[in-house]
């Protein structure tokens, strides 16, 4: 009897080894994964609110009265005051530049510990031989240009300590439809990095940034990184560490995947692809090296074999020490399969109850719930909102919420957003109100409604709680 039961313990314990190994290997993938798209967000985010920053200066009253009466001073000075403002009020931001249709800088402003430096006139440079001012001069009316991630390079040498930058840049136009010049911002691409670079400590996982050709932005280790740069560290590309990974990180935009070094996980970030959302404007990107094919990021997450398989060893090594204590009292053996099961149990608990508190959040409020930027412009609608109002998510989302409003705080809500920007006072933040909304048709509906309020990083984002009034629900019924 004795070697059937141990013959039958060991090919439990084997079958329930795997399958634990097997969950937990798809825990730390789902992990994985979410922590990449995390990342992608920050990023995709960042640049596009430096898009938005980029498209708004090159559209100010300033720089139109410049390009209409060029060399009068104090047309150079106001538009001055508008880089340095927005230079101060954006810390990512590290130049901003008007260049005349020969490349000559006209206004330029610096960054500097936090202020806004106005270039003096003799300290201006020509940059029309500049890959950045050629290629943007070719774009049309709201097309950008933006520039591969490198470090920035002054009077021909890079400057130290390493500034990694991404310029971005448009076109201007006189009235007459003629180009005029180009507006150009540099982006401080460190703080991005830096963002990317928060990683939880209790991931096993190195994070990396990429380039199109397989450079570290980031990399394992900092003397990996900007390898281009530099001509005795062309060779610093992940193709000669990691030859089969760069392959298939290569060939597709995101995936998952295991070779002999490790766990990979990977997604692509081009900008051309988050023009979306930002009304006619168009982000059209040229790479310095390989005109025309864009510019890419692969961001990158990547755990060793080693840190990949020292959970699975310590396992191995608990599974045998229950083995080698059951075959000298095989009695227990049920309570220690039960123990087994509750492991996996829990495991496959924690992998359904993210996936179910995804889902819940969006679409099982029974209220509606709609958020909004500091701009009035709709970001999310829920079920419930959408029942509520009589809209469907995709033609709502991105249009200004006070369409769903009555008269007269249809007119207002710019104001009231405004206001609690700067004073912290808002009608209905914090304490809920009766307001009257309109429906999709047209019909006045009686809200309830409580609205929460939260800054993050320099933008407001608030979210509205919303019921149907219980006297409307009873007349209308």
């Amino acid at each position: 009897m004795f070697v059937p039961v141990i013959v039958l313990l060991l090919s439990i314990s084997i079958w329930m080894f795997n399958n634990e190994v097997h969950s937990r290997r798809m825990l730390t993938q789902q992990s994985e994964m979410l922590t990449l798209y995390q990342g992608k967000s920050v990023l995709e985010h960042l640049l596009r609110n430096a898009v938005q920053d980029l498209m708004f200066l090159a559209s100010v009253d300033d720089l139109r009265q410049l390009i209409a009466q060029p060399g009068i001073d104090r047309n150079n000075k106001r538009l001055a005051l508008v880089f340095k403002s927005m230079i101060e009020e954006k810390e990512q931001f590290d130049q901003i530049r008007y260049l005349d249709a020969e490349g000559k800088e006209v206004v330029r402003v610096n960054s500097r510990d936090g202020f806004g430096i106005v270039v003096s006139a003799d300290n201006l440079q020509n940059k029309g031989g500049r890959y950045y001012f050629t290629e943007t001069m070719k774009k049309q009316r709201h097309e950008i240009f933006v520039s591969p991630m490198d470090l920035n390079v002054e009077h021909g040498d890079i400057e130290l300590p390493y500034k990694p930058m991404i310029r971005l840049a448009t076109p201007v136009f006189d009235a007459a439809g003629n180009r005029r010049g180009i507006v150009i911002i540099n982006y401080l691409a460190d703080k991005l990095i830096s963002l990317l670079g928060q990683e939880d400590h209790s991931s096993p996982s190195h994070f990396m940034l990429l380039n199109k050709e397989g450079y570290w932005l980031k990399g394992e280790k900092a003397a990996d990184e900007w390898g281009f740069m530099f001509p005795d560290k062309k060779e610093l590309r992940i193709f000669n560490r990691y030859p089969d990974a760069w392959k298939q990180i290569a060939d597709a935009n995101s995936g998952q995947f295991t070779t002999v070094n490790g766990l990979f996980s990977f997604s692509t970030v081009s900008p051309e692809q988050l023009s979306g959302g930002l009304g006619q404007e168009k982000i059209i990107n040229t790479n310095k090296q390989t005109a025309g094919q864009g510019v890419q990021w692969k961001l990158v997450s990547f755990i060793p074999n080693a840190v990949l398989e020292m959970p699975v060893y310590i396992l191995g090594k608990q599974y045998l020490a229950v083995n080698t204590v059951l075959a000298i009292i095989w009695g227990i053996v049920a309570l220690l399969l039960s123990r087994a099961r509750i492991y996996k149990i829990d495991a496959q608990r924690q992998l359904h109850e993210k996936e179910e508190r995804i889902s819940e959040i969006v679409n099982s409020a029974f209220d509606a719930i709609v958020t909004i930027n500091e701009r009035g412009i709709i970001e999310t609608f829920n079920p419930a909102a959408c029942a509520m109002f009589g809209y469907h998510g995709d033609e709502i989302i991105g249009q200004k919420v006070n369409m769903l409003m009555a008269s007269p705080d249809r007119e207002y809500h710019d104001l009231h957003i405004l206001n609690f920007i700067e004073t912290g006072v808002g009608r209905f933040v914090g304490k809920p109100g009766r307001v009257t909304g309109v429906k999709s048709d047209g019909t006045p509906i009686e809200i309830e409604i409580c609205i929460g309020a939260k800054q993050i990083m320099d933008h407001w984002l608030f979210t509205a709680i919303c019921r149907q009034y219980q006297e409307d629900r009873d007349r209308k019924m």
